[in-house]
């Protein structure tokens, strides 16, 4: 098939494109002009075609469409120079756009895949993400917060609509928070997301989304957090085993990028993936309390515990993408670790990079 990958450069779009290739298939991969910096990614890659476009651009966006059998649209305004204007611009206008584009010139389209987010779960007047059980596909919540995860769930409900409104054939992957290996480690080979100053830093900017936006930045428990979490901060580095505001450690599950390409694969494969909407994670269940005492003694490094202002215990139901599609999620913590690791130390391993976002050519 000739399929359409709209963010085809991108941290998920390279991975998935790789493992399309190697099924057979030929890619038009949609770039935005701003990410001139991974525009060229692919361009080792036979049957490839590179087409450059803004998805508020109807016209730019019926090019790309044009005598395609699948589209997988991933791209959006996501941790770049956006406001919540060109976030609702980009995510859900633009997802119209690729709808009617469809809809005007792809009467036989196979597969419309649409990338969606952990986010439907995720309630603005919660200042986190926090699920006492795993989320299952009914369980989306009413207000999830602007600009990325509104207008993504906008661009979902979209999505769903042409397929019962207009028979598109629509299928709708919620991905977890994304781990990209060659991302994990800093420049020292450290995992930021477990170090003291990578939370020392967030709570020391006002700046920070974490801080600028709390919706219980008056709270005195929440004030003692942040005063705590400045206070123990001396200048070495150590590792923080970070609890919740009830004193539970972090837990969340992420997906490693080769599971999510994996899974995003059985969209196009799967005839049961139509009109339907699918969690897709990984095996990557990080739980702090059990992770962080193991770092410290593979780094011979000092860790302490401490309260966090912003909650993080959330986990995915994958039983429906598990039963309906066959998905078997492989990398778990070990695996991302190692592959990390093996990056850094120059290997070539079966992750693309994702390398630098917006940036000049």
């Amino acid at each position: 098939m000739k399929i359409l990958v709209t963010g085809g450069t991108g941290r998920i779009g390279a991975n998935l494109v790789v493992r399309l290739l190697d099924a057979g298939h030929s890619i038009r991969s949609f770039v935005y002009p701003g990410d001139a910096s991974r525009a060229h990614k692919l361009d080792a890659y036979d049957g490839v075609e590179t087409v450059y476009g803004d998805l508020r651009n109807s016209d730019d966006v019926g090019k790309a469409v044009a005598g395609v059998d699948a589209i997988y649209h991933l791209a959006a305004a996501f941790q770049g120079p956006f406001d919540n204007r060109q976030y609702l611009d980009i995510n859900a206008m633009g997802t119209l756009n690729m709808l009617e584009s469809v809809r005007e010139q792809c009467p036989n389209l196979h597969r419309f895949v649409y990338a969606s987010t952990e986010g439907v779960y995720l309630d603005a007047r919660v200042n986190g993400r926090y699920s006492p059980l795993p989320n299952t596909e009914d369980a989306r919540i009413k207000y999830p917060n602007m600009g990325y995860l509104m207008t993504k769930w906008l661009g979902e409900e979209l999505a769903m609509v042409y397929h019962y409104q207009y028979a598109v054939p629509t299928c709708a992957m919620r991905f977890s928070t994304v781990i990209e290996p060659s991302e994990f480690l800093n420049e020292a080979g450290l995992p930021s997301m477990f170090l003291y100053s990578t939370t020392y830093n967030t709570y020391s900017d006002p700046g920070s989304y974490q801080v600028k936006d709390m919706p219980d930045g008056d709270d005195p428990d929440v004030k003692a957090m942040i005063e705590a979490l400045r206070a123990g901060w001396d200048g070495e580095e150590k590792l923080l085993l970070s609890l919740n505001p009830d004193g539970a450690p972090y837990r969340q599950r992420f997906g490693d990028v080769r599971d999510i390409a994996d899974g995003l694969t059985l969209a196009i494969e799967r005839e049961a993936a139509v009109g339907e909407i699918f969690n897709l994670s990984g095996a990557a269940l990080f739980d702090w309390g059990e992770i962080v005492p193991k770092l410290a003694e593979r780094y011979n490094m000092l860790y302490v515990e401490a309260r966090v202002p912003f909650w993080n215990f959330i986990d995915h139901d994958l039983s429906k993408i598990k039963t309906k599609l066959g998905f078997v999620p492989r990398h778990d913590f070990d695996s991302v670790l190692e592959t990390a690791e093996a990056i850094r130390r120059g290997e070539t391993t079966d992750v693309i990079p994702t390398g630098i976002m917006f940036g000049e050519a």
